[in-house]
């Protein structure tokens, strides 16, 4: 049989492929692997979120820092005038808010006096009207004492709508208050921003930006890759995820430690990737060609090791070769 294999070598070669391919069908019923492998852990890029030049850098390439550990300021003096102007407008609103009460009380004052006026000259009106009707009052006398009345009605009138309008006024002061109040917590905030601090702690990357650089919002001036969520992200063929199960066991070498197996359970399996890299980045994309050869899709799974090997740096980014077992 072998001897006739050897006389024909095409038909050898032929039943090595099939079996290797026979192998290879078989193999993939029971692991998944994959070179295409890299370290991961959770970067938190800082960015600015007010503009104005850099006035001091704390923090120089690769360092370690702690958690609230200055890293950069900017400029704050524009900042800290602009905190101290609304601060101003703030107490001139609440002073029209004091002027504005003080002419509601005496709004107030005139509205009771003309109403007390107003009583008076009815009164008088009466009285006027009763000695005209006994023949002790002159007709002059009663055209004086309706002129008084309606004088003093138009007076009362005229003190109301005076009050109406300082209770208006009350009302635009509490409202140039309120938005001075905002102004304020707004110049508060920005100030604030003027000094950046690290939300967690871990190593600084490699960074471009120097002192006197101009920032815009937005604009990124550095990032901290931290120790949180070390993991290792797999780029597993879509064949595979089928059988492919959170805490499933894995095997895996890291590049930074070359020739030492690790164990770790798959503990993240993506629910998609995009198909093109100009879709949103908020999914990932994974190229799916290598060296001009098509490849089929291939799905980001999310390792965690066991216990991540004492004294081995985090270096993310280094290549990772994972097996996993179904």
């Amino acid at each position: 049989m072998l001897s006739r294999l050897i006389r024909h070598p095409v038909s050898l070669i032929l039943g090595v492929v099939l079996g290797l391919f026979a192998l290879y069908e078989t193999s993939v019923r029971f692991f998944a692997y994959t070179g295409d492998a890299y370290v991961m852990s959770d970067i938190v890029v800082l960015s600015a979120q007010i503009e104005g030049p850099v006035s001091k850098l704390a923090v120089q390439n690769n360092q370690t820092v702690a958690e609230n550990q200055l890293l950069f300021e900017i400029e704050r003096t524009p900042y800290a005038l602009k905190l101290q102007e609304t601060q101003a407008a703030l107490a001139t609103a609440r002073a029209d808010l004091d002027l504005a009460r003080d002419e509601v009380n005496a709004a107030k004052a005139s509205v009771t006096a003309a109403q007390a006026v107003q009583t008076n000259a009815m009164d008088q009106l009466g009285r006027v009207k009763t000695l005209e009707t006994d023949g002790y009052s002159p007709e002059a006398t009663l055209d004086v004492a309706t002129r008084n009345v309606a004088t003093a009605g138009a007076d009362v009138t005229s003190a109301e709508a005076q009050l109406a309008v300082t209770l208006r006024r009350v009302a635009v002061a509490q409202a140039a208050i309120a938005a001075a109040e905002a102004a304020v917590a707004k110049a508060q905030y920005d100030l604030s921003k003027t000094v950046v601090t690290a939300p967690d702690a871990g190593r600084v990357a490699p960074f471009v930006t120097r002192v006197g650089d101009y920032l815009r919002p937005g604009s990124e001036v550095l990032a901290i890759v931290t120790d949180r969520r070390r993991r290792v992200v797999a780029n597993v063929s879509e064949r595979h995820l089928a059988r492919i199960a959170l805490g499933q066991r894995v095997l895996l070498t890291l590049g930074s430690d070359p020739w030492v197996l690790h164990e770790g359970r798959v503990s993240g399996i993506a629910g998609g990737v995009a198909r093109s890299p100009d879709n949103p980045q908020v999914i990932p994309y994974v190229e799916p060609t290598t060296d001009w050869v098509r490849l089929p899709r291939r799905f980001p799974v999310e390792v965690t090791l066991d216990d991540w090997p004492e004294g081995l740096g985090l270096f993310n980014g280094a290549d990772a070769r994972v097996l996993i077992w179904f």
